[in-house]
């Protein structure tokens, strides 16, 4: 069960100073280093469990060692009322979802954040991982003064590619992980059984909302899509 943490509720050697976003499984909360003056982001769940604080530590893990400029990285790892939290770099800017919204990116600056968001999604796979719920929501846009910066975060669902044993526990055949209009078809009959291949699909997906400003498979309810 989550724990209400009010701006100025102190954990550990962060200073909550309120919400950034709340999903699903977790809440994330805008925080600062009490002594550093750094801010950071700390994600919280909303459910128990020790299989549900296992994939958080997996999680936390895989965006600790990938250190790549477009992957938001976990930093440090502190308990709420006996539970974990990630604390995560804090990302200044809107969501890819957000940007969207709001602003039509030139085909330029498209060519340039689909570049960024691939070598982040390739990095993870290289390292070992994919991601299974890629989605603009899920890529948080870094406002710099070298432009924008796409990192990719929320991997929540993350499964181990070379090594299937902790999907397996945590998995059940048939369960659908991820979000309609970026899954691609065989995570929806079977997450359990995925592979890479399926933020690929999911990719392509991205980059068409990106360039064309449509939803690739945004007509209709989840059941229609």
């Amino acid at each position: 069960m989550v724990v209400d943490l009010k701006p100025g509720t102190v954990v550990e050697r962060y200073i909550i100073e309120g919400i950034l976003g709340e999903g699903g499984m977790s809440v994330v909360f805008r925080a600062r280093h009490r002594d550093l003056g750094s801010q950071h982001a700390i994600k919280q769940l909303m459910v128990g469990g020790r299989r549900i604080e296992e994939r958080l530590l997996s999680e936390g893990r895989a965006q600790s060692d990938l250190r790549h400029p477009n992957v938001v990285r976990v930093t440090d790892l502190v308990s709420i009322d006996g539970a974990p939290a990630l604390v995560m770099e804090y990302v200044h800017g809107p969501s890819l979802a957000s940007l969207l919204r709001r602003f039509r990116p030139n085909l330029k600056e498209c060519d340039a954040l689909a570049r960024d968001i691939l070598s982040g999604v390739a990095a993870a796979h290289a390292y070992g991982v994919m991601h299974r719920d890629l989605k603009p929501a899920n890529i948080l846009i870094s406002i710099t003064e070298d432009g924008l910066v796409p990192k990719i975060a929320d991997f929540g669902l993350l499964k181990v590619i070379a090594g299937p044993e902790l999907d397996q526990e945590d998995t059940k055949t048939g369960a659908q992980m991820g979000t309609p209009g970026y899954m691609a078809p065989e995570q929806i009959q079977d997450s359990s059984a995925v592979d890479a291949r399926a933020d690929v699909f999911s990719l392509g997906a991205i980059l068409y909302e990106l360039v064309t400003g449509e939803k690739c498979f945004g007509k209709g309810s989840a059941f229609d899509v």
